[in-house]
């Protein structure tokens, strides 16, 4: 896990892979909060992948450090 807080707005979407870089966790573990409902994602209306809004990746970090 990243010690700096992610510099993003609350607003962001970002995809798992780059939720994982931006916390510095292996993305296995993001999926895996995601599954547990620890880390609450949504779906795009486009092509139905999963997102993360930035206020969710600034509460993880938050509550991990």
């Amino acid at each position: 896990m990243t010690t700096s807080r992610p510099n993003i707005k609350p607003t962001d979407q970002f995809s798992l892979s780059e939720t994982a870089v931006l916390l510095g966790v292996n993305r296995s573990t993001v999926y895996r909060w995601k599954d547990s409902g620890y880390l609450k994602t949504r779906k795009r209306r486009i092509n139905k992948r999963p997102f993360v809004e930035g206020k969710e990746i600034l509460k993880i970090f938050d509550l991990c450090i």
